[in-house]
């Protein structure tokens, strides 16, 4: 692991064991063994630090791994609920901090970070941005269904891929906050009744 990576990744350890967001650039240097100057030949400043790790475990959580969405197969059924069933995964795994030798529970990241998240110059331009990639990618699964006749027309494409989106970001609450257990399975769940919702009548 480089230098700077070990600077972001023992920051992120402080802000999780004390559970504030709250460090100093000395209990930086301490935890990572690296002085306080090392620090500043790679960081102007503690919330240059800050941002990179905002970017980086935060804002980067947030975003789909279109591409790998892209190459998951089926009728209109077995894509939406390949689709959703694989963002669930995505975000119960988190992102790899590489010298975090325990498992962790991604949602402690989370806990420490939503307070600067919310606060990053860009968050509203990126959050907006991600929603619209997942609106755009759900919107074409639909519009082929519907053409399939796998989905019914009666219904709006935009309704349609707004009731996935509120489902998900449902479960995804439930997760954060309410601190389920799964994700998945609490997607499973619902998955079957929105289907049955949706799916095309003659």
């Amino acid at each position: 692991m480089n230098t700077k990576q070990l600077i972001l990744e023992n920051t992120l350890k402080l802000m999780i064991e004390k559970q504030n967001s709250i460090v100093s650039i000395r209990e930086i240097s301490t935890s990572s063994g690296i002085a306080i100057g090392g620090i500043y030949h790679y960081f102007s400043n503690k919330e240059e630090i800050y941002d990179e790790i905002i970017e980086k475990y935060y804002m980067n959580y947030y975003r789909f791994n279109i591409d790998k969405l892209r190459k998951i197969e089926g009728n209109a059924k077995e894509k939406i609920h390949d689709v959703m069933a694989e963002i669930c995964k995505q975000k119960e795994t988190g992102i790899m901090i590489e010298s975090f030798e325990d498992e962790i529970d991604y949602r402690s990241v989370l806990l420490v970070l939503t307070g600067n998240g919310f606060a990053y110059e860009n968050y509203m331009e990126l959050t907006h941005s991600i929603l619209k990639d997942l609106r755009e990618f759900l919107t074409d699964i639909i519009e082929e269904g519907q053409k399939n006749r796998e989905i019914r027309q009666d219904y709006s494409t935009d309704d349609i891929v707004e009731s996935l989106i509120i489902m998900y970001m449902g479960i995804q609450y439930k997760w954060e906050v309410f601190l389920i257990d799964d994700m998945t399975s609490d997607f499973e769940d619902n998955f079957n009744l929105e289907w049955e919702k949706i799916r095309f009548r003659e």
